[in-house]
C-alpha cells in the first residue's frame, strides 16, 4: 500500500500577536514560525519552515507597522500537510494566499526580498532561538519534503 499524507485547507485570520519565531536546528539551520489561525471560534496552530516562515514573518511585521495599535488578523487561505508521529500531529503550511491591503502586501514583499537576498535564509533572521516541531525528527524530514514544493 502506498504511503499517503493528509492535507488540509485552513481559511481564517492569522493572529499577528501569536507569532513565535526561531531557528530549526534538528537539520540544517532554517527559519521556523508558529502562529495561530482563527477559523470560526477555533484557533489552530500553524507551523511554517524555510522561506515560507520568512514570508509569514514579513507579512506580520508589515501589519504591525501599519497598525501599531494592534493589527487585526490578516485573512489567509493556507494549504498544508498534517505531519504526525504516534502521539501528536501538527499543521505545516505548504502555501498561503494572503487577503490583505496593498499597503501591507507591498511592504511585506519588500521585506521578503531583503531577507531572502542572502544564500542562507537565517543570515537576516531576527532570532537564533531554537524551536522544534511537536513531532520527531523522522516526521520533520517528511515535513520538509512535503512542503518543499510550495
Amino acid at each position: 500500500m502506498p504511503i499517503t499524507y493528509a492535507t488540509s485547507h485552513v481559511d481564517g485570520g492569522l493572529d499577528c500577536s501569536s507569532l513565535s519565531i526561531g531557528i530549526l536546528k534538528s537539520m540544517s539551520d532554517s527559519p521556523i514560525v508558529k502562529a495561530m489561525v482563527i477559523a470560526g471560534q477555533q484557533a489552530h496552530p500553524i507551523w511554517a519552515l524555510d522561506r515560507l516562515a520568512v514570508v509569514i514573518y514579513c507579512y506580520v511585521q508589515s501589519a504591525k507597522y501599519h497598525y501599531p495599535g494592534g493589527p487585526l488578523p490578516i485573512q489567509v487561505n493556507i494549504r498544508s500537510s498534517l505531519i504526525s508521529n504516534a502521539t501528536t500531529s501538527c499543521i505545516v503550511a505548504d502555501s498561503i494566499i494572503w487577503h490583505t491591503s496593498e499597503l501591507i502586501r507591498s511592504d511585506a514583499e519588500r521585506l521578503i526580498a531583503k531577507m531572502t537576498s542572502s544564500a542562507r535564509l537565517t543570515s537576516q533572521w531576527p532570532t537564533k532561538s531554537e524551536m522544534t516541531l511537536p513531532v520527531n525528527s523522522e516526521s520533520l524530514c517528511e515535513a520538509r519534503n512535503l512542503t518543499s514544493f510550495g
